[in-house]
């Protein structure tokens, strides 16, 4: 088929949900990035204007948003975890829920955290926490109660996953990743506006690279119906989705490392900062 018949079988199928071996060939096909090279672009930009949102909601606060999101989203975390552990306690809840206890517990936290500055610190804090207590529960049912729930073990790795790269993404925008600051302190303001910009293009491509690459993998495994080790019903597909979430945020980390660079030149402010590993932005 021709690239243009392939982009379309791409767009269609993908929005439809109508995922076949046809379709799965088509992303395989140099139609892939024609499509998601423009869509890491337009989702980066995107997510630009969703964190100005968030810059100007805080300022209309006078506080953070985490003080009211991060409340929620640990109080649906709780739910999840219990529920899952507990069967009489998921019994219940999904009652409550009119059978949307899952769907709350996912979409809940997601929906927050769109409104939030750095929705990255969020996720690793929680993928950190439930990561923690998952693997904590399941040694405890298993060295003092002798039985274990057999997904404790595929679980945490698919969240130390997200966790890590979703942390990469939030140090690119703290330059405290690959910055090479000790090395370009050495030359002036206009080669350390070259090397910086530089380094954000490469970042650019390197997210198109990855986000077409892991949409094709991603279509691969719900194509294959792959269920997470120790499961009845959790694709593994809903965890890869995330990572080519994970860095059109990262493109949109590197554009507002560009925008603060040259703002940063014209102003004549420094243009290298000492940063630090988890810090504020």
């Amino acid at each position: 088929m021709s690239v243009w018949s392939d982009m379309v079988t791409i767009v269609t199928a993908t929005l439809s949900g109508d995922i076949n071996f046809k379709v799965v060939q088509a992303y395989r096909s140099e139609a892939a990035w024609f499509v998601f090279g423009p869509l890491t672009i337009i989702g980066a930009i995107a997510l630009y204007y969703r964190e100005r949102f968030a810059e100007r909601l805080e300022g209309r606060l006078g506080y953070s948003v985490t003080k009211i999101t991060h409340p929620i989203i640990s109080l649906l975390l709780v739910l999840g975890l219990a529920a899952a552990f507990l069967p009489p306690i998921n019994s219940l809840l999904d009652t409550l829920t009119a059978g949307y206890l899952a769907v709350l517990v996912v979409f809940g936290p997601i929906l927050l955290i769109l409104f939030e500055r750095t929705p990255e610190r969020t996720i690793v804090i929680y993928c950190y926490i439930v990561m923690a207590a998952i693997i904590f529960i399941g040694v405890i049912q298993r060295f003092v109660f002798s039985v274990q729930v057999p997904w404790s073990t595929t679980i945490p790795p698919l969240l130390f996953m997200i966790m890590a790269w979703f942390g990469a993404t939030f140090n690119i925008r703290l330059r405290t990743h690959l910055s090479f600051s000790e090395f370009r302190t050495k030359f002036g303001p206009k080669g350390q506006l070259f090397w910086l910009t530089f380094d954000n293009i490469l970042w650019l491509i390197f997210c198109i690279i990855v986000v077409t690459t892991t949409s094709r993998v991603t279509v691969n495994t719900y194509d294959n119906f792959a269920i997470v080790l120790g499961t009845d019903d959790t694709m593994r597909w809903w965890f890869l989705v995330t990572m080519p979430v994970c860095f059109i945020l990262l493109a949109t980390r590197a554009m507002e490392n560009i925008h603060e660079d040259f703002a940063n030149y014209r102003t004549d402010q420094p243009l290298i900062k000492q940063a630090v590993i988890g810090g504020d932005v």
